[in-house]
């Protein structure tokens, strides 16, 4: 009984000697290890199949603003449904005409801004410049062009909707 005297309570508690505690086996390494390669590989499979079947929200006809909003070579910063995380920006280039990109640059996600005077949209931070007729990269570190939404003036009322290739293809095509 002497000896349980000399012992802290805690460790009473907790009779585990140090070695013990330290040591784990290879059979116990292996496991941990295929547990979590497993679950890394669930992942790479899960992830894809999940972004395949989710369904994206189509926009469609979401108003922006009034055509007297904006002067020509102003811009307008705008969110579609509340979504703050992916900034669209309106751009009057002319009397007549407008553009939708969104408003972060392709490079690092930094905010973009319209340059009327210059014919261009640049991105601040690494310098890289595109193209505002159609988003193309003229410039800089942006690996891809901006994207882009299609505008409908409708009324006096701007809306935005997806750009559709198909459907630029379909109207040239009766028209051209």
């Amino acid at each position: 009984m002497s000896d349980n005297n000399n012992i802290p309570d805690w460790k009473a508690d907790f009779p585990i000697k140090k070695r013990e505690a330290g040591y784990v086996s290879r059979r116990e390494f292996v496991k941990v290890v295929t547990l979590f390669s497993g679950l890394l590989a669930f992942a790479n499979v899960f992830i894809p199949v999940f972004n395949y079947f989710h369904k994206k929200k189509v926009i469609k006809d979401y108003f922006v603003c009034f055509t007297d909003e904006l002067e020509v070579g102003q811009q307008k910063t705008f969110y579609i449904d509340g979504d703050h995380r992916n900034p669209y920006m309106l751009i009057r280039m002319a009397k007549d005409k407008w553009k939708v990109f969104e408003q972060k640059c392709t490079h690092l996600s930094c905010g973009v801004i319209y340059k009327h005077d210059e014919n261009l949209i640049e991105c601040p931070c690494h310098h890289g410049f595109f193209d505002p007729e159609n988003g193309e990269v003229l410039q800089g570190p942006p690996p891809r062009p901006l994207p882009q939404l299609g505008v409908v003036v409708k009324e006096n009322r701007i809306y935005v909707e997806e750009y559709a290739y198909q459907k630029k293809k379909h109207h040239k095509a009766h028209h051209g």
